[in-house]
């Protein structure tokens, strides 16, 4: 099966969060089952081309007009690393080779727009050129959310890709590209065709979410109870009625993570490699992260750990209602991430005047992969998860994770206290700062019992969240819409 895989950030090449994981890990797994896929990004300007040995794609150039602007790109080319899986980079200075992150934080609206649609449309144009068609073209979130709309609402490019279908992967319903609806000219897309109440028309702007889940063939999500969650008022971020209504087309596939990358055994980023019949060198990670952080290095000590955006959805408001007791309680914090100015803000202060909590501000792929194997506990008390890879990572690394029950979260950690046969962490239910320190204190006690504490941590460390699991759900989704088309 030919499979064209879009999405604006794959790992290593230009990774802000979790689906720049999954487009880097999840592609290989499909390939491996004997799948011919090919995946599609944007070439950013802070992509290393010398490093990834980037090559020119033949004859791959194209001129397009785009409202009344004429945009020429064309393609490079290279492997996902320890894999056969070709990635292509739509090359175009203007809207992706200037741009030195991936959502630069003051990018105009009206050129955030812009460079997606040339992404999307581009990618079709491009696979048109060098005949590339995919039986099925796999999106993923509001960024290539135009190619659905473009293809099978406008019926655009019609006869090139007649019978290939889209799958659209929602990792986040909260990001939606809403914007007004003039952008509709810059994509030479005819608004009577989709701007309609049962088409892209959302209180009369442009939703491209809402497109992508209007003409897409099938639709998922990273977890099934987020699939059912986005059904309802709380999570559905106004598109509920409408996922409600198509939920026919709607599935839950839970994303996993790379064996190969986050393994505790052959890390080779963390102070001694570990496993559960071999575990003291989790002992020297905890003491050598301590000793980064300026933290005393007292191994009796729990160590929490917390890899993440800074922002309200991940739960930080939770966290920062409770700082005071978190400060005087028997147990130290570390803190990797960048976000909302106030969360910064806050976790810089905290990091200056308490001795027991220390962030630091940013993003550094080493120092994740430390505190994972470093610390005891790890913390991610998120208001909505799509799915979370933290939590899988974690418990990987027998780091036990201490989580709201919601998402991915609750497809994936097992209370301990609700079942202590096969419990592999904490959760909470209710979203409270009350509830998250009544986990936090739960888990605190645990850590003194050994016995109990090392019972959840080969209960974690046993946990199968590798991309396999997930490839196969993938390609039987797969076939199902070759089969029913």
């Amino acid at each position: 099966m030919k499979i064209l895989f879009a999405s604006a950030e794959v790992a290593p090449f230009a990774k802000v969060g979790g689906l720049g994981d999954v487009a880097g890990s999840l592609p290989k797994a499909i390939k491996e089952l004997g799948n011919d896929i090919r995946v599609i990004m944007p070439l950013w300007g802070c992509i290393d081309k010398e490093k990834f040995n980037l090559q020119d794609v033949p004859d791959s150039a194209v001129n397009l007009r785009f409202g009344e602007k004429n945009v020429s790109i064309s393609l490079k080319q290279a492997k996902l690393p320890d894999s056969d899986v070709t990635v292509y980079f739509i090359d175009n200075k203007e809207y992706f080779g200037s741009l030195k992150e991936v959502y630069p934080k003051n990018c105009d609206a009206e050129v955030e727009q812009e460079r997606f649609l040339v992404f999307g449309i581009g990618s079709l144009k491009l696979m048109e050129k060098i005949s590339f068609k995919p039986n099925i073209i796999h999106c993923n979130d509001w960024h290539t959310a135009n190619i659905p709309v473009y293809l099978k609402g406008a019926k655009n490019h019609l006869n090139f890709y007649s019978g290939s279908l889209v799958l659209f992967s929602i990792h986040n319903l909260a990001y939606q590209g809403i914007c007004g609806k003039e952008i509709l000219d810059f994509a030479n897309i005819s608004s009577e065709k989709v701007f309609t109440p049962d088409g892209l028309e959302f209180f009369d702007d442009v939703n491209w979410m809402k497109g992508a889940i209007v003409y897409s063939d099938r639709i998922n999500t990273v977890s099934k109870t987020y699939a059912q969650e986005i059904q309802i008022p709380e999570f559905g971020e106004r598109l509920d009625g409408l996922l409600k209504l198509r939920n026919y087309k709607l599935t839950g596939i839970l994303n996993g993570i790379d064996y190969n990358v986050w393994n505790p055994e052959t890390d080779t980023l963390i102070q001694s490699n570990y496993s559960l019949q071999k575990f003291a060198g989790k002992k020297e990670c905890k003491k050598a992260l301590q000793e980064k952080f300026k933290l005393d290095q007292e191994s009796s000590i729990p160590l929490l750990g917390i890899v993440s955006r800074l922002v309200d959805q991940k739960g930080l408001d939770l966290l920062v209602n409770i700082i005071e007791d978190l400060k005087n309680a028997n147990l130290q914090l570390v803190i990797l991430g960048t976000g909302d100015e106030k969360y910064e803000k806050i976790f810089k202060k905290l990091t200056k005047n308490t001795d027991n909590i220390k962030t630091l501000i940013g993003y550094d792929n080493n120092l994740a992969h430390q505190i994972y194997a470093g610390c005891d506990m790890f913390l991610m008390p998120s208001r909505f998860e799509p799915c979370g890879l933290g939590q899988l990572i974690a418990l990987r690394y027998g780091t036990v994770p201490i989580v709201r029950k919601t998402g991915g979260l609750a497809d994936t950690v097992i209370d301990y206290s609700t079942d202590n046969e096969i419990g592999n962490g904490f959760v909470f239910d209710e979203y409270s700062s009350d509830e998250l320190l009544y986990a936090i204190n739960k888990a605190i006690k645990i850590f003194k019992t050994k016995k109990i504490l090392n019972h959840i941590v080969n209960n974690a460390m046993n946990s199968q969240f590798s991309w396999q699991k997930s490839a196969l759900e993938y390609q039987n989704l797969y076939e199902n819409m070759v089969k029913r088309r």
